[in-house]
């Protein structure tokens, strides 16, 4: 385990204020990144994964295509533009930023010409316009913490080395580390990376048992996550915590596995998003990549400045939600 972070700022396990000079009681937020991971293989049976299917059912989803990829010649119809590749890099970093890689600069997973200065995570993001929060990150792809998409203002960043240890088992220290900090800690946004779906993509493709299985260990992760939240209503002074899940990808793959380029089943991308208010089993309308930025920043109560340029619209403002009840996690 990699700590980036020996904490110095307000961390997951301290305490900090809960409200705000108005008096109001600000939001909390879990974004989950599962990589390379298909819609399709995802949703073809609930035995599959339970857990993200409940979450569905529970909340809301969609999906859409990115609007780049390698122009190969294999897609009928593809993007018009082959601004980055369907990879990591230009992913994480538009679902991180809210911005698309003509922005943010990553292309590729060599991230030749990030521009995370201008384009920051929104973890930085809200930190900057709310020292007091508490912002935590445990990935297992190294290169998110030492290529800088999540920058050095976030509270806590943890690295379990997938690469070093193995997916397998560094996904299973990232939910250890995540799982640790909801129950024992006091986070009000919490960034997690799981990648060994897309390892077992690359090794045996999308079809195969080995992704499968990936996907069902990833799944049991999220199912701890969310125990982890909804066990804090028992808790004093939490019963009333309004959390938001957010589930994404960064990019499909191809049937015989890999991507980069510009076919459907490499561009796909979804969203699942559950929070008190949201009715269950609805879909959203195309919901992209850039527009998770901006619904985190919304959820803990910062304001959107016209001046960062994000590219991406805040998923179901709070205008649209319904009743406010809680959420069966």
């Amino acid at each position: 385990m990699t700590d980036v972070d020996p904490p110095v700022r307000p961390a997951p396990g301290e305490h900090a204020e809960e409200g705000t000079a108005d008096g109001v009681k600000r939001g909390k937020v879990l974004v989950v990144g599962l990589d390379g991971v298909r819609f399709d293989r995802l949703t073809r049976s609930p035995f599959r994964t339970p857990v993200l299917h409940g979450l569905i059912a529970a909340g809301t989803h969609g999906t859409s295509l990115l609007p780049y990829g390698e122009v190969d010649g294999q897609a009928e119809g593809g993007p018009s533009t082959s601004m980055a590749y369907t990879d990591s890099g230009p992913g994480w970093s538009s679902v991180l930023t809210g911005v698309w890689p003509d922005r943010h600069g990553v292309t590729g997973n060599d991230f030749t010409g990030a521009d995370y200065s201008r384009y920051p995570d929104f973890l930085s993001r809200a930190v900057a316009a709310r020292p007091g929060l508490r912002t935590a990150a445990a990935v297992s792809w190294a290169e998110l913490v030492h290529r800088g998409t999540l920058g050095p203002a976030i509270g806590r960043r943890v690295l379990h080395d997938g690469e070093a240890e193995g997916y397998e088992a560094a996904d299973r220290l990232v939910a250890d580390t995540a799982a640790h900090w909801l129950t024992h800690g006091d986070p009000d946004a919490v960034f997690v990376y799981f990648g060994a779906a897309d390892e077992a993509g690359h090794a045996t493709g999308p079809l195969s048992p080995a992704y499968d299985n990936a996907l069902l260990a990833q799944d049991a992760h999220l199912g701890r996550l969310l125990d982890a939240i909804g066990s804090r209503r028992s808790q004093p002074g939490r019963a009333d915590e309004h959390w938001t899940v957010l589930v994404t990808t960064d990019h499909g793959h191809l049937d015989t596995g890999g991507h980069g380029g510009d076919t459907r089943a490499e561009r796909e991308v979804f969203v699942i998003l559950a929070e008190p208010g949201v009715p269950g089993g609805t879909l959203l309308d195309t919901p992209r990549l850039i527009d998770l930025a901006p619904t985190v920043l919304d959820r803990l109560g910062v304001p959107v400045d016209p001046a960062w340029g994000l590219q991406g619209s805040v998923l179901l403002r709070s205008a649209q939600l319904g009743p406010v009840t809680a959420v069966d996690f």
